[in-house]
């Protein structure tokens, strides 16, 4: 199905060739009339003569006209609000835009966010038919691996950015921003009655894994502003959600590193218990949670009058971008029925081997009514004699679900196709440019890298990266983060909050339908196309910050292999 394409908005008078305006050979051109948003230029000024020269009759004549002239003007502003309202708007945008120096400037796009679609709904969004970019680094000496500029005669290179040395070209304190208008999605809307008590979550882990993960936590758990005392019972505690640990039985040392992963833990605001778990196996302590964070539900009803109506089986590398898409999906459901929200394996050889079960690393989200017929009398016991030994213990989650329930294990699994069990390994690039929505992902520190290790985002300490992808998903929101917007005819593709991909060769919608293979040999259930050499058959920008520059404006900065910078700015302003 088309995807419905955006018209190109420029700023300054109809699309100029790229060269116009950076070339440092090329004269610059005399000032274009200022475009309004219907496509129709106003016609340059002419210099009014003298009111000196006229007098008599003639100078009345002129009162006359002057007065026709107002009211015109004044019926046709009526006319023309919606554009003249548009063309203010971008003009708004471009303060954020970055000034040239007399040296070089920041290639910056804008994006306006409109807000007003389904999160479903534009994932891979056209702009602009076949004009370039124009948001591109720029260079006047040719590259023989520069194959990425526009096929457009006399575009530029993407090298470093034009060099304004020349005194017939003064660029300095020129804005030299595009405007769009794009569709987005609107934050999402939490319930007034959603309190963040109301979750609960659970892990089997190490204490060093959980040091490890604990600076990454604070992205996407919600933290209280001041420090948890060891009991949890303070009202600090008790109004964030509790993340329950299980661990073995520690040695004198492990058991040092479980008090300095709880006091690190309630350091940050978050609300952090462990436990130790007698088990034999790893997958059985992960299966007791069910049993253990149901107990810890009814003290904290019981004590503190707080209930917990869901309980989340995840790992300790399992990452939320967007707090408000968690919310906002178990919204959706009715804690007091039976339910167990998860996903599958993207990996096919996965699915084959454990079968139609929610997988943990992708989040599973029990509700209070099913947690509840869980401990039913002599159930958890049923359930370990059943699958104890021949499943892990996600397997062992849904199985008992099924079994407690009276259901077939497809018919018990409420499926969540935004939930990432991520089960890919090595490059993971091309997942993440897929336009896909994503509320959990998962292996962030182990199977694949988020970015190269060439880049600035991808080098050195791997939580880097994924705190990076919180922010820039925190900045645009859950449902708009990964969402697409293609230039050139598919020659330029923005990954929102994560890359600008410049193609050699322009990519077709049935292309960009399918994720570049990227990562190794798994088959996986998603469609896919062969993977390009970065350099030789694309260049990629990857993210590499963001910063806030007002309330809904973030600017999204990027680099590529080469450390040449390119920008977005999102601006998502409401009223705007």
């Amino acid at each position: 199905m088309a995807t419905p394409r955006s018209p190109m908005l420029p700023i300054n008078g109809t699309p100029r060739n790229r060269r116009t305006g950076f070339d440092a050979f090329t004269p610059a051109p005399a000032e274009q009339p200022v475009s309004l948003s219907n496509g129709r230029a106003l016609p340059p000024s002419k210099p009014m003569p003298s009111a000196g020269k006229f007098s008599g009759p003639r100078r009345s004549r002129i009162r006359k006209l002057a007065l026709v002239i107002i009211l015109v003007s004044g019926t046709l502003m009526l006319f023309s609000g919606s554009s003249s309202s548009n063309q203010s708007s971008q003009k708004d945008s471009l303060f954020f835009c970055p000034h040239s120096t007399s040296k070089r400037h920041t290639p910056t796009v804008i994006l306006q966010a409109d807000g007003a679609n389904a999160r479903t709904e534009n994932r891979t969004y056209w702009v602009g038919g076949s004009d370039p970019a124009e948001f591109l680094p720029f260079t006047s000496q040719p590259h023989d691996l520069r194959f990425l500029q526009s096929t457009l005669l006399g575009a530029p290179q993407l090298h470093h950015p034009q060099l304004q040395d020349h005194a017939d070209k003064p660029e300095q304190g020129r804005q030299l921003c595009h405007v769009h208008r794009v569709p987005s999605s609107p934050r999402a809307e939490i319930p007034r009655t959603w309190k963040d008590s109301k979750i609960m979550f659970g892990m089997s882990t190490t204490p060093d894994r959980a040091l490890y993960s604990l600076p990454v936590w604070p992205h996407w758990v919600p933290a209280s502003k001041e420090r948890i005392d060891l009991s949890g019972h303070s009202s600090a505690a008790l109004a964030v959600p509790e993340i329950l640990i299980l661990t073995h039985p520690p040695n004198p040392t492990e058991a040092s590193r479980i008090t300095e992963a709880v006091e690190e833990a309630h350091g940050l605001g978050i609300n952090v218990v462990m436990r130790k778990q007698e088990a034999d196996r790893f997958e059985t302590r992960y299966f007791m949670l069910a049993k253990e964070m149901w107990a810890e539900a009814q003290r904290k009803k019981k004590t503190h009058g707080v209930e917990t109506d869901w309980f989340v089986f995840c790992d300790d590398d399992t990452f939320f971008p967007d707090w408000d898409s968690v919310v906002r999906m178990l919204s959706e459901h009715d804690p007091a029925k039976p339910i167990l929200i998860g996903a599958l394996s993207e990996a096919v050889h996965q699915v084959k081997q454990w079968g139609h079960i929610s997988y943990g690393g992708a989040g599973i989200f029990v509700s209070r009514a099913m947690l509840h017929v869980f401990n039913g009398p002599g159930q958890i016991e049923e359930c370990l004699d059943k699958f104890g030994s021949a499943f892990g213990g996600d397997a062992m989650v849904a199985h008992c679900a099924a079994l407690a329930t009276k259901k077939d294990i497809q018919d018990v699994l409420t499926l969540d196709d935004t939930l990432h069990q991520l089960d890919i390994r090595g490059d993971g690039t091309g997942f993440f440019q897929s336009g896909f929505l994503i509320t959990s992902l998962h292996h962030w520190g182990s199977w694949f890298t988020i970015f190269p290790p060439w880049s600035e985002s991808g080098s050195g300490d791997l939580r880097k990266s994924i705190s990076l992808v919180g922010r820039a998903a925190k900045a645009v929101g859950g449902d708009n983060w990964g969402r697409r917007y293609v230039f050139e005819d598919g020659k330029v593709v923005v990954s929102l909050g994560y890359s600008i991909s410049i193609e050699a060769r322009a990519l077709s919608e049935s292309e960009l339908n399918r994720s570049e293979h990227t990562w190794w040999e798994f088959e996986t259930f998603h469609p896919i196309r062969p993977g390009k050499h970065e350099s030789i058959e694309k260049r990629t920008y990857y993210l590499s910050a963001v910063r806030h520059l007002e309330s809904g404006v973030v600017r999204l900065e990027h680099k590529n292999q080469e450390n040449e910078r390119a920008d977005v700015i999102w601006d998502a302003r409401e009223g705007r």
